[in-house]
């Protein structure tokens, strides 16, 4: 007689795959928290606004599952055209999903009764609830993801927050996690395996990203550039990877930083070429820590007057409009109402 506790391969859990879009305002974590998830300093993550710039695919893969992870740019009023870009990178990148994650941060309230006092008066900003107006008519799942919850004053805080999303928008489920202290991940594998279909892993197991070595090269440099160069002047610069060879022994790697104007070109620079050349080895540090091989890096730094204002240059530079997830490249939605509450959260 069989046992009663043995459990048949009809019941038996069936792996899931899919696709599960990271979305949110600008420096709220989306970075952070895919690279938390895959365990690889794989996407660029700053103190800083609006780093991310484009799509990137993150294949977080168990043994139950394959979530394919979508880090997506920051959701904010666009101001030119590179933000137009990123905004609509966002969305597109939403469309063919089949889980959103909303990602926001918790308030910074302080402890005692003027925390409990500015908590009865909080209410979610126009700019987050702007961008789930944005995303809620694509129709898919959406989890809230409430980032840095560590900074959170009191756990005694927490309902209510959650009281007042959920009064925004009837979420999936609702998930506080802290991805630098690597707080709340198992509970969001839970949700993510929970909402995903059943069906193969749609990627091979030991691959990490969709992007190539290239790409990945011009945003570790990208990344050294906010790292060193302040608060302005990385958001009026690009890289472009000119030759990648991979030797024998190691990697070779020419690239270019373009920038606006002039005067720019000598802050990159800097005097006597010393902080391109510190650009020079935290970039190449960075990469040889994501392929584990040495690496030859060399940069030049060039003036594309107005890039991130002309559309041509963008495409130039290789902000190309990419296919939404699952190839419908259509139209990407009507963005036109909350921006006017993207606007009010950043002047607050």
């Amino acid at each position: 007689m069989a046992d009663s506790n043995t459990q048949s391969p009809e019941d038996a859990p069936r792996f899931r795959a899919g696709f599960v879009a990271l979305c949110g305002r600008p420096n709220v974590g989306k970075s952070t928290l895919l690279n938390a998830l895959l365990g690889e300093e794989l996407a660029v993550a700053t103190a800083l606004p609006q780093t991310t710039r484009e799509r990137m695919l993150g294949i977080w893969t168990t043994p139950e599952f394959q979530a394919v992870l979508v880090d997506t740019p920051g959701i904010h009023r666009p101001k030119s055209a590179l933000n137009e870009y990123m905004v609509d990178e966002a969305v597109r990148g939403a469309r063919d999903v089949d889980v959103i994650a909303m990602l926001a941060e918790v308030p910074r309230l302080p402890r005692g009764a003027d925390g409990l006092a500015l908590l009865d008066k909080w209410e979610p900003g126009p700019g987050a609830r702007a961008a789930v107006e944005l995303l809620a008519p694509l129709g898919k799942p959406m989890i809230l993801v409430l980032t840095k919850s560590d900074l959170l004053a009191e756990r005694d805080h927490l309902l209510p927050i959650i009281e007042r999303w959920q009064a925004v928008h009837a979420f999936a489920g609702v998930v506080p996690v802290s991805a630098v202290r690597s707080r709340g991940l198992e509970a969001l594998r839970a949700e993510f395996a929970a909402h995903l279909p059943e069906g193969p892993a749609l990627y091979a197991d030991d691959q990490l990203s969709d992007r190539t070595m290239r790409w990945h090269a011009a945003e570790l440099i990208r990344a050294e550039l906010f790292e060193r160069l302040g608060a302005e002047l990385p958001y009026s610069s690009a890289v472009t990877i000119e030759d990648y060879k991979e030797l024998r022994e190691r990697d070779r790697v020419d690239a270019t930083i373009h920038v606006e104007r002039k005067s720019q070109k000598g802050i990159v620079i800097g005097a006597k070429g010393r902080t391109v050349k510190a650009i020079s080895i935290g970039a190449r540090r960075r990469i040889e820590q994501l392929t584990g091989r040495p690496c030859e890096l060399f940069l030049e730094v060039r003036v594309s007057e107005r890039w991130t204002k002309d559309p041509r240059k963008l495409e130039a530079l290789g902000y190309r409009v990419a296919e939404a997830v699952g190839g419908d490249s259509g139209d990407a939605g009507d963005s036109d109402g909350p921006e006017a509450d993207f606007e009010r959260e950043e002047r607050r």
